[in-house]
This record gives C-alpha cells, sequence and structure tokens, in this order.
C-alpha cells in the first residue's frame, strides 16, 4: 500500500490483470536470391514491386530472385524480406567505378556489373543570381542505362563549404570518394569493372554458412523461399533445418526443373529423402510471362506459393489450406511446364508432392496442401503454420510472467488471458469443435506446477487444440432411389 500523509484525494492506478494475447503475423515472405543490384546479405523489407526495383533492380536472365518476388506480390502478397547473395574475392566481385575524373572517384553502391551501364557527367554549375558562376563549383548528374537518374547542382570538391560533394549528395545509384581539391573536368565518364563473382553453391544458400541466416536478426519472417536454388535437395534439406530451429517460419521448396511424375517421386522420396513438418514441396514448374522479353518463361514456383501462402493468411487465416480452386488460383501463371494427370497426381499427393494442377476453366491451381512429415500428425500444411502461430503468439504473450510473483493468483491471470486469445481463435474457425470446451484447454494449475516445480522457478502451462483440418478427400455417395410398390 501507498503512504498517505497528508489529507487530500490520491489518484491510483489499479491493473485489471488482465494482459490481452495479440496474435502475431504469419504473412511475411522472407526470400534469398541472385539479384541484379543491391545491398548483399542484408535482409531489406520490400513491401511493393517498386521498392524492390529500387533496391535491388529488375528481371535478370541469370536469376529467378525478381521473378519470385513479383510472383509474390502478384498473388497477394503484402511484404517480405529479401537478401541478396553473392560471393567472391576482390577480383570476382567489383563495384565499377569511375577513372580520370580528377579528384573525384565516382562508384557503384553495390556489386555487380550493372555498375558498368552507370556514367557520371560533370557540367558546369547552373548560374547563380546575378549571373556569377563559381569556377570551383560544378553539376553531377548520373546517368544508367542511358537515362539521367540523378542530377546534383552547385556542388564542390572544397572540403571547407557546406556545398561539398560528399556532403550535398545523398545518391541512390554511386557513392562517392574525394580525393583532393581539384575540380573533375566536365564531360562524360563511364563507371567500369563491375563483376558479379563466383557461382553460388548449395552450401552458400543454406547451412552453416548460407545466406539464409542473414535473416536470424529479423524476428517477422514467416515464408521462406529460394527460388534461384533451382530445386537443389541439400539446400531444401539445411533450409527447413533452418526454419525447424526458428520455430517461427515454414519452408515453400521447388523441384528440380525437367522432372516428369516419376522423376518428381524419386527426388522427394530419393534423392532428398526430406522429412520435416516445417516445409512443403511444390511440383512442376509454373509458365509466366516474361516481362523481359514478353515470351513465356518457366519460374520455380516457390514465389507464386509464397504469394499465395500470404494471401490466405490475410483473406482466410492461417488455419485455412493454402490450395484450392479458390485461393489456390495462380493467378501470374499462363501455363505449366507439365500438364499432370490424376493418375501421376495420385501417386504423389500422398508422399507429400504438393501438384499444381491444370483444370479446364480454372487455370493453374495449387492441388495439394501437404508438408514434407513422415508424421500423420503433421501432415498438413495448415496444421503446422497453425501451431506456428498459437505457439510464438502465446511465447510473445506471456513475457510479463516472467519475474512474477508464482501463485496461484498468477496462474488464474495466465488461464484467463490465454484462454481469451484461444476462444477467439476457436470463433474464426481455425479450432475443430461445436464449444470452446470441445475446441481447446489450459491447464495452469496445482497439479502441473507442484511445489518443487514452484521451487525451481518454474510456471507450467499446458495448452491443447483441435486444429481444423482440410477436407483433403470430399466423398459423395448416390444412391438410386426406388419408389416402393402399392399395397
Amino acid at each position: 500500500m501507498p503512504e498517505y500523509l497528508s489529507p487530500g484525494v490520491y489518484v491510483e492506478e489499479v491493473s485489471s490483470g488482465i494482459k490481452p494475447v495479440e496474435g502475431v503475423g504469419t504473412s511475411t515472405g522472407a526470400f534469398v536470391g541472385i539479384a541484379q543490384r543491391g545491398p548483399i546479405g542484408k535482409p531489406r523489407l520490400i513491401t511493393n514491386w517498386t521498392q524492390f526495383t529500387a533496391t535491388f533492380g529488375g528481371f535478370v536472365e541469370n536469376g529467378y530472385l525478381a521473378y519470385a518476388v513479383y510472383q509474390f506480390f502478384s498473388e497477394g502478397g503484402t511484404r517480405c524480406y529479401v537478401i541478396r547473395a553473392a560471393k567472391g574475392s576482390a577480383t570476382t566481385l567489383k563495384k565499377a567505378e569511375t577513372a580520370a575524373m580528377g579528384s573525384l572517384v565516382v562508384r557503384a553502391n553495390s556489386e555487380g556489373i550493372w555498375g558498368n551501364a552507370l556514367s557520371a557527367v560533370v557540367a558546369d554549375e547552373t548560374t547563380l543570381p546575378g549571373g556569377s558562376v563559381r569556377i570551383d563549383y560544378f553539376q553531377l548528374s548520373i546517368v544508367y542505362d542511358g537515362a539521367v537518374v540523378e542530377a546534383f547542382d552547385n556542388v564542390t570538391l572544397d572540403e571547407a563549404r557546406p556545398d561539398h560533394v560528399l556532403k550535398r549528395v545523398d545518391s541512390k545509384w554511386v557513392e562517392m570518394v574525394d580525393n583532393g581539391a581539384t575540380r573533375p573536368p566536365n564531360g562524360t565518364t563511364p563507371l567500369a569493372g563491375g563483376l558479379d563473382g563466383d557461382t553460388l553453391l548449395s552450401s552458400d544458400w543454406a547451412g552453416a554458412t548460407g545466406f539464409i541466416n542473414s535473416f536470424d536478426p529479423v524476428d517477422d519472417i514467416n515464408i521462406v523461399a529460394i527460388p534461384d536454388a533451382l530445386g537443389n535437395a541439400t539446400v531444401t534439406q539445411n533450409a527447413y533445418t533452418y526454419c525447424y530451429n526458428r520455430k517461427d517460419c515454414f519452408f515453400v521448396a521447388d523441384t528440380p526443373q525437367n522432372l516428369d511424375a516419376q522423376g518428381a517421386a524419386a527426388f522427394r522420396m530419393v534423392t532428398g529423402n526430406f522429412n520435416s513438418s516445417y516445409a512443403a514441396i511444390y511440383y512442376p514448374w509454373i509458365s509466366i510471362s516474361d516481362p523481359l522479353t514478353g515470351k513465356s518463361k518457366l519460374t520455380p514456383p516457390s514465389g507464386a506459393i509464397a504469394g499465395i501462402y500470404s494471401h490466405t493468411d490475410v483473406a482466410r487465416g492461417v488455419h485455412k489450406a493454402p490450395a484450392g480452386i479458390e485461393v489456390g488460383y495462380l493467378k501470374s501463371a499462363i501455363g505449366l511446364e507439365r500438364v499432370i494427370t490424376k493418375g501421376e497426381h495420385d501417386t504423389l499427393n500422398p508422399i507429400g508432392v504438393n501438384v499444381i494442377r491444370s483444370f479446364p476453366g480454372a487455370g493453374s491451381v495449387v492441388w495439394g496442401a501437404r508438408t514434407l512429415s513422415a508424421d500423420s500428425e503433421w501432415k498438413y500444411v495448415n496444421v503446422r503454420r497453425l501451431f506456428l502461430f498459437l505457439e510464438e503468439t502465446i511465447d510473445e504473450g506471456t513475457q510479463w510472467v516472467v519475474f512474477e510473483p508464482n501463485t496461484p493468483m498468477l496462474w488464474g491471470r495466465v488461464k484467463r488471458n490465454i484462454t481469451a486469445f484461444l476462444t477467439n481463435v476457436w470463433r474464426d474457425g481455425a479450432l475443430f469443435g461445436t464449444s470452446a470446451a470441445e475446441a481447446f484447454f489450459v491447464k495452469v494449475d496445482a497439479e502441473n506446477n507442484p511445489p518443487e516445480v514452484v521451487d525451481a522457478g518454474r510456471l507450467i502451462i499446458e495448452v491443447g487444440v483441435a486444429p481444423v483440418k482440410p477436407a483433403e478427400f470430399v466423398i459423395i455417395r448416390i444412391s438410386q432411389k426406388t419408389l416402393g410398390k402399392a399395397g
């Protein structure tokens, strides 16, 4: 109780004991791949296609990252983190830069041959009011692929002045080095020497030293894809192991290109020998209209599938299987690498290969929602992802409990808060049961928190839920009814 020493009115804040548990996000994508330009190994939040091109450039012939992100947004994805992967030595991974510009060096702001399309243009500064021109001042323009993308006027190499080029210029394309006070001569100087680096190996994508680990500081990624791994089995295993260790994200895997149904089955069961509820694999590759050429192009499906996941989470909820005529329709696809027959599908679905089917009048549709797990309890994508959502939400929503007095009063508060959250989840249709009692239970009492547990500084909370599983097989029985004879 506070101490009151003089007459007066005292206002006290009294906690209601209710700490609402708010659901975490589930729809954020996470992509690793080959980009035209941009920072290497640093995750960047991207919320639309324009932002991606401004940071990482456009489509490139030797990479699928841009195509995957484009399809992600086309299918209804809302936000994603992107990592550009590239490696090499000082002689194989380089930034393009200028030569013979006097004391000023202009350099592309990221490595790659893309920088060789840049030029720096120096001209006289714009005439000042009164018609004066300062001979040590100049105008610097940055040209990319023949078009002026930036222009900085009235700058100088005099470090004592506020118009010094390094103080004034905030470029999205280049960085500069001032090696002296000599004004660069007028003219156009191309940048040269940019190199893309060495060929990336499977270990570079995922594993102990893979670029996927650059997502470690990012807490809110949910749907991971590595389209430029081209369905590599080792990458798939390392990527879903990464998701398993994090316990908050799920890997969308591709099969390699040019596989028939038998080859896809062999890849899943023999080559990969996969077993994880933290990943799902999709087959075959999809055909899109290539923005680079206007012709059809085959791409790994993971980017489009991640978009389907994200859109389904927002529109229906994470408990809805990301498949079917309604939510599984691929708007970005103009066709498939090959049309899969029902007989072929019958061999692939039981082993956890999610097939993209082509149906007359419906287009290309995701027609599978299974994980790569051998455990029937974790057979379905939506069940695993629902539990990821529940586990992370309850974990984050109970952090306030740490260091609180471990008493029955605390147990009651914790139970009320989690029960309120799960009741809302059940009402949203994510849990099975005609009542909340059938859908879930929360147990925090003396039975699972005996004195020895409390003395050890622990609080045990037991939560059980009944997840909704997809109607994977819809069976309609029709019988012929015969009219009874008149008596």
